[in-house]
């Protein structure tokens, strides 16, 4: 039987993170559904919070064993910064330890490989390779471009369009298209094109069990916004020499937060340190 757990937050995301802390699980381990979208309301008034329920894939889940290996792991990755913190090295392996994405989801889908026939194959001839196993992302493209379009349709952009595009290695991106004023797709900082693409790699995970990820963008947003973070990050470290102290940033999400570490890695006497717990992480660059 599945065990469902239920979450409430200002939006969707909110949401979502809070239930995945509290489950100790990454959003690839759950199955998620989304029962209130949450509203701002009109003038401050009528707000409504976004609702949203998580299903551990594993059935066998139990929540108190998972917080207690959470913590452990917790414990693990403290010691290591302890240990390490002092060279840059050691900050990127944190990072990864902390970010790194996990997929440990079931599927059902069933990978079907072509047969290749040797009844014609000559004793002394080395048999033929297996053809390529098909991309399941790639087959249903069409269905998961559809269902990304109607979320923005169903948002107030009825022209909206989405083009899917391979950029290799298991990376895809499907790229919004409309005439109108595209704000309120891409929201503040990203925050709504951010959401939109959680919302994505959370449907198509069950067209693939391996590992993938579908990147959202609209108006090229993504590309502007590394750009920024890089120069942003450059100003802060020449701030942080010039007042001889720590210059912290803003929360960001992990995909930020390491756009600021590769501007900055090979910088002599410039280092970067994640603090904080999700949804709240921040860096600390320190200039010497």
């Amino acid at each position: 039987m599945e065990k469902e757990y239920f979450y409430v937050g200002v939006t969707v995301d909110e949401a979502i993170k809070k239930g995945l802390k509290d489950l100790s699980l990454t959003e690839d381990a759950v199955k998620i559904e989304v029962i209130e979208g949450g509203s701002a309301g009109i003038f401050g008034l009528f707000k409504k919070e976004a609702k949203v329920k998580l299903i551990p894939l594993d059935e066998e889940y139990n929540k108190a064993e998972a917080a207690a290996k959470g913590a452990e792991v917790v414990k693990k990755e403290e010691k290591v910064v302890e240990v390490d913190k002092t060279t840059e090295k050691a900050e990127v392996v944190v990072e990864k330890v902390v970010e790194q994405e996990v997929h440990v989801e079931k599927t059902e889908t069933v990978e079907e490989e072509a047969v290749v026939e040797t009844e014609d194959i000559e004793e002394n001839e080395e048999p033929f390779k297996k053809a390529k196993r098909e991309d399941y992302i790639v087959k249903n493209q069409d269905r998961i471009v559809s269902y990304l379009q109607n979320i923005v349709i169903a948002m107030g952009y009825p022209d909206a369009t989405v083009d899917f595009r391979e950029d290799g290695n298991r990376h895809f991106t499907l790229n919004i298209k409309t005439e109108e004023n595209t704000s309120l797709i891409i929201g503040k900082r990203g925050v709504t094109l951010n959401s939109l693409q959680f919302l994505v790699n959370n449907f198509a995970k069950k067209f693939s069990s391996h590992y993938f990820r579908i990147e959202v963008d609209c108006d090229d947003y993504r590309e502007n916004r590394k750009k920024t973070l890089e120069d942003l990050a450059l100003n802060l470290a020449k701030k942080s020499k010039k007042i001889g102290k720590p210059v912290e940033l803003e929360p960001m999400t992990s995909i930020e937060r390491k756009i600021i570490h590769n501007a900055l890695t090979g910088i002599k006497n410039v280092e970067t340190e994640s603090r904080g717990e999700e949804p709240h992480r921040y860096l600390v660059i320190t200039a010497k």
